[in-house]
């Protein structure tokens, strides 16, 4: 008779455990954009981000509600038809002449985040997945900011350039903002709204940066 319970106790305990789908190693693939950016300057549609985060429940681990926290590491590159460029005491961004023919010119920006996630799934349907909806915030440092260009020289346009600046003037390090996602399975659409701008105050223009793409977690 013992025996008969405790392997009842082991066999309820593994059906909770299926019941709990982790989420915890994710990748995000995501369309990037400015909310205002400054006249004449355009963000490329292709812009992208690519963010890598690690989850780990904190609450809720065998419920339809639960409450997780993670760390992640986020890519972004602005692909543009400006140029940043120092002026006196700011940066402002300047639209590079139609003569001019680049191959490439972007701002990638990298930074370390901190995610927490509200996590709300249905019950598992008759393929065993649940329909989930992950309410959230993050808060975020910029460890890198990079600009690099490929093309015509602006100043000398017979000659090619090819350069990279590291640590771009009046940057922002920290960032907040709100995230949400939708899916099934494994499988999300998600999106992310910024509070903060990319530039410190009076620095830089207003550049307010929202993303829109999918969601997988690989385990």
């Amino acid at each position: 008779m013992i025996f008969i319970f405790l392997v009842n106790c082991v066999l309820a305990q593994e059906e909770v455990t299926r019941y709990f789908d982790k989420d915890q190693l994710g990748i995000e693939l995501l369309s990037v954009q400015w909310l205002t950016p400054p006249e004449g300057v355009e963000v490329e549609p292709y812009t992208n981000a690519f963010n890598l985060q690690y989850m780990v429940t904190l609450a809720g681990k065998n419920s339809n509600v639960a409450l997780a926290l993670g760390a992640g590491l986020l890519t972004e590159n602005y692909h543009l038809n400006a140029l940043p460029v120092k002026e006196s005491n700011e940066l402002v961004f300047v639209p590079i002449d139609e003569a001019i023919h680049y191959r490439r010119n972007k701002i990638r920006l990298l930074t370390l985040e901190l995610p927490l996630e509200l996590r709300i799934r249905t019950e598992k349907n008759s393929r065993n997945k649940h329909w989930k909806m992950y309410l959230g915030g993050k808060v975020g440092y910029k460890v890198q900011s990079m600009h690099k260009y490929i093309g015509d020289n602006p100043e000398f346009p017979e000659d090619n350039l090819k350069q990279k600046t590291y640590n771009l003037r009046y940057t922002e390090p920290l960032s907040y903002g709100v995230t949400a996602r939708l899916g099934y399975g494994q499988f999300f659409i998600s999106g992310y709204y910024s509070f903060t701008n990319q530039f410190q105050k009076d620095k830089g223009p207003e550049l307010i940066p929202f993303m829109v793409g999918i969601s997988l977690f690989l385990y």
